[in-house]
């Protein structure tokens, strides 16, 4: 499986699949939260912010993405995709729950943790935040969660559709250099698309 990175132009990346169905006996990634074995698949590798690294990988049926993250991160997710098989931009949230919901509607977040919005996704999954039990006692009691060393993605074609995938990434509670959390945009330029041709 070979890809072509086309040119950047005005903040538009494009990576494409060639001879998808003549997948090696490489194997395929396991969805894990570790990005080990995309350098072995041949994925197409891009650099994020805060070395942080994005691989890009398909086959006929799916495209897998895997960000590493920056040692002590949680690296929650929201991932905006306007792609030809959905009727707007959806965005793609990942924390301990995943979620989804039209990237315009300011009100479609599920608004507590026991909404019956989560877990309504469609299409796609990823590796949640790792939940660890919980810590504290009487109004300091509440859950425990440990640093992801990835965040990854499997996404159906037949879903989303063939043709242009635009994507936005924005990684929350990112350990930066100065010890604080932060966020991570990817692009950085929010004018910028960052696109996937999915074959």
């Amino acid at each position: 499986m070979a890809f072509r990175t086309g040119s950047i132009v005005s903040g538009l990346t494009l990576f494409s699949c060639f001879g998808c169905a003549e997948q090696s006996g490489a194997g395929y990634p396991l969805l894990d939260g570790a990005c080990g074995e995309y350098a072995d698949l041949g994925a197409q590798t891009v650099s994020l912010p805060q070395d942080m690294t994005l691989f890009v990988f398909q086959d006929q049926s799916y495209v897998w993405l895997c960000a590493t993250l920056p040692t002590e991160s949680f690296g929650a997710v929201d991932l905006v995709i306007d792609a030809p098989g959905l009727d707007g931009p959806r965005n793609l949230h990942v924390s301990a729950q995943l979620g989804e919901w039209l990237a315009a509607d300011e009100d479609g977040a599920p608004e507590t943790a026991e909404s019956d919005r989560w877990w309504q996704v469609s299409g796609w999954s990823a590796n949640p935040v790792r939940f660890n039990g919980y810590q504290g006692e009487g109004d300091a009691h509440r859950a425990k969660f440990i640093p992801s060393e990835a965040r990854e993605f499997q996404l159906s074609k037949a879903h989303f559709g063939s043709g242009p995938w635009d994507l936005k990434f924005e990684f929350g509670l990112i350990k930066l250099p100065n010890g604080d959390y932060g966020t991570v945009t990817f692009p950085e330029d929010t004018a910028s698309s960052f696109i996937i041709q999915a074959e």
